[in-house]
């Protein structure tokens, strides 16, 4: 009974803070949010955007002047933990700052973004987290763009997100479940994934295909604890292909496939973790040059009158230093049961992701699994702008005990509420 009554008090809440801006319509055209997939280029001219305050519920609060334009951005997710106290999963506000045009094709903007869960900033997390510092970045970074759409070029130097893995480009605000695919958030233990330092550039060579490539530090950017950021030992390239963009039969078809290759990782070790709690399962030595491979799809497409969403990704690295390797990846199939704004729309997942790692000094490899299910629910109302989300995970390890600490990791379930200015789209 009290965990309902925690949950009821909620959501309630986060009702009440997304009902005023969810109650404006008014379209200004595409504001790109940071860590977004590349989009399709545009065909159709770009509406005039309005002048003055207003609010986008597809981009935020914005500022336009002439052709001077600020876009704000927040979103918070609270996180109810049956065993365990309640916390803040994300609580995130960011903004883009776009200067007038230089000439028809280039712009200059500016983007940060931080993240106050580790700090008691506002009371977030009172106690030893400490106030706002660089660590607390989640993107800072200039670039140069087309002035209407950053999907078709963009150069950007600062510090911002990989662009190996789909899921990791992916607004972290706007994802299905409460974390990404295990073989990525596993990554981030070695520091070469997610947010770098150094720069980026993508290109769209053509309404079905995208280019990107990125140089960056090999230790992680502003948010590592410990920075021994070396700029330029970190290069990867992507190519995002889009075959199927249909906005009338709402069917659409990505696929992506890159490479990357970091050296110096020195002191490192490849950690396990759970689906959901980030439970601690074992590990190996992960140093030296990390070379990795990446490939991805994803498909949208109505299923019986029904928004449907299917998409997987594998990665695999090699680590030349400790001689270790690691597979995995990711399956996800999500369904829209019901959309409309008086009883809002519910979405269904379910998700199954593995992990395989091992090193030259171990016989046998360790193996994790991950069956995820879950519901995601759009409160009706509030234009997707506050939600609920239920998330259960199944854990299951085997392999030998040079690597695993942790035979029985627990299942897990959490009740989160996300509240924010941008809407939540499942498909």
């Amino acid at each position: 009974m009290k965990l309902i009554q925690r949950g009821l008090s909620l959501l309630i809440t986060g009702a009440a803070l997304a009902a005023s801006p969810a109650m404006a319509q008014q379209s200004l055209g595409p504001a790109a949010p940071t860590n977004s997939e590349p989009k399709p280029v545009q065909q159709n001219a770009t509406p005039a955007p309005k002048q003055g305050l207003s609010f986008n519920p597809d981009a935020g609060i914005v500022y336009q002047s002439g052709d001077f334009r600020v876009t704000g951005w927040g979103y918070a997710e609270r996180a109810i933990d049956p065993n365990g106290p309640d916390y803040f999963r994300r609580f995130r506000q960011g903004a883009e700052i776009d200067l007038p045009r230089i000439n028809d094709q280039l712009r200059i903007a500016a983007v940060y973004e931080i993240d106050l869960t580790d700090t008691n900033v506002l009371g977030i997390n009172p106690g030893p987290a400490g106030s706002l510092n660089s660590h607390d970045f989640e993107n800072l970074y200039l670039a140069v763009q087309n002035p209407d759409d950053p999907g078709k070029f963009r150069l950007l130097f600062g510090h911002n997100t990989s662009i190996l893995s789909r899921e990791d480009n992916l607004s972290s605000g706007n994802l299905a479940t409460i974390n990404r695919s295990l073989i990525l958030e596993e990554h981030g233990s070695t520091n070469t994934f997610g947010p770098q330092i150094g720069a980026q550039f993508q290109k769209a060579l053509s309404p079905k295909v995208t280019v990107q490539a990125s140089i960056g530090d090999n230790r992680g950017g502003l948010n590592a604890q410990e920075r021994h950021a070396a700029f330029g030992r970190a290069i990867a390239a992507k190519i995002v292909l889009t075959p199927i963009s249909d906005d009338k039969s709402g069917r659409k078809l990505t696929a992506g496939f890159a490479v990357d290759r970091t050296t110096g990782i020195r002191d490192r070790s490849f950690t396990l973790a759970t689906a959901i709690g980030f439970g601690p399962l074992g590990g190996v030595a992960a140093t030296g040059t990390k070379t990795t491979g990446e490939a991805d799809i994803a498909y949208t497409f109505p299923l019986l009158g029904h928004a449907t969403t299917v998409e997987a990704e594998a990665l695999y690295s090699r680590f030349s230093g400790s001689r270790s390797d690691v597979g995995g990846g990711y399956a996800m199939v999500q369904f829209s049961l019901f959309d409309a704004p008086h009883t809002g729309d519910l979405d269904l997942f379910a998700r199954y992701d593995v992990v395989s790692l091992g090193i030259d000094t171990i016989t046998g490899r360790a193996t994790q699994q991950a069956v995820r299910a879950g519901v995601n629910y759009n409160l009706p109302y509030t234009n997707k702008l506050a939600s609920l989300h239920l998330e259960y995970a199944h854990n299951t390890l085997s392999g030998p005990a040079e690597i695993i600490t942790n035979y029985k990791p627990s299942d897990e379930f959490r009740i989160v509420l996300r509240v924010s200015l941008q809407r939540y789209l499942r498909h």
